[in-house]
């Protein structure tokens, strides 16, 4: 195993983490970035991003993530994409384990975002990305005139239901309550489409299926049916994408990183940014203000500047 020195290592390629890369490499550090697939994070899936300042028509959330690159890259910050395994926080230099390399970092900053929150159903392990999915601006496509469901624990899963109604042949949506709390515009829109099929009351059961999903049972008030369905489209919520820590900085009782508004965490220069802290609101701008003001902490830190 390799080892390879920075002055500023930067766990995730989202707005928050993108923004830190480019603050700490125009603040003349050595910088490398650790992203698992692409710039951007969960924003490049968003059809239309349209409320960041400086675009009146808004852009799509793909274009969005090749700007950052593009912007990333010409401030000759190190991009490497691996999955990160492990970090090692303790003495002057942090370590990040990530593809068969060790990465070392006189400051680190953790961008890592949130992830899907799972139901944790019997066969939902087992059957993601063969029928169980988190996502249906990236999955919609392959279920194209079959019968899928959506858990609406959330309501994003109220647009995502409406998309997958243009594109499969029916679609059943699952809650928990008696009533959505979403918009009644947007609670209207879905409930007059002709293939989708409410029910309340409903959780998840299990899901079956061996090589692929093939069928999902709901439970309605006590009683148990069994739905013939080819995908599952779950939004339960998010979680902090930090599972790699693992008690390594402070945290709240959700797994949320705790800082503060120099974005410092509970060990000596290692920053948290963006959704993966504790914070009242995730947005793509305070993601992105969250990375520029924990680049300068950490700026300021390597300097001896208190």
């Amino acid at each position: 195993m390799t080892q390879k020195a920075y002055d500023i290592v930067v766990l995730g390629g989202g707005p928050a983490g993108a923004t830190a890369s480019i603050y700490g490499a125009r603040a003349g550090h050595r910088v490398l970035l650790l992203e698992k697939m692409i710039v951007g994070g969960e924003i490049v899936s968003t059809e239309r991003l349209e409320n960041f300042p400086g675009f009146p028509e808004g852009l799509s959330g793909f274009e969005f993530g090749q700007r950052l690159e593009k912007q990333v890259r010409r401030f000759e910050v190190k991009l490497v994409r691996e999955v990160i395994e492990q970090v090692s926080l303790t003495g002057e230099e942090k370590k990040v384990f990530a593809g068969g390399e060790q990465y070392l970092g006189r400051a680190l900053i953790i961008a890592t975002g949130t992830i899907p929150r799972m139901l944790n159903v019997e066969g939902e392990q087992e059957l993601k990305g063969k029928g169980v999915s988190y996502c249906a601006d990236c999955d919609a496509h392959f279920f194209r005139g079959k019968e899928v469901a959506v858990v609406a624990e959330t309501d994003a899963a109220l647009r995502e239901a409406i998309t997958l109604a243009g594109i499969a042949g029916k679609v059943y949506v699952i809650n928990r309550r008696d009533s959505f709390q979403a918009a009644r515009a947007l609670q209207q829109r879905l409930l007059s489409l002709p293939n989708v099929e409410v029910l309340w009351k409903s959780t998840v059961g299990r899901l079956g299926g061996g090589q692929k999903l093939n069928s999902l049972q709901v439970i309605q008030e006590g009683t148990a049916r069994i739905l013939p369905v080819e995908g599952v489209f779950i939004y339960s919520g998010r979680q902090p994408n930090a599972e790699f820590l693992k008690g390594e900085v402070a945290v709240d009782d959700q797994g949320y990183i705790l800082t503060n508004e120099q974005m410092e965490t509970s060990v000596a220069k290692v920053y948290a940014a963006g959704d993966v802290r504790q914070k009242q609101l995730r947005q793509v701008i305070t993601a992105a203000a969250d990375g520029a003001i924990a680049a300068t902490s950490a700026s300021r830190a390597l300097r001896g500047i208190s």
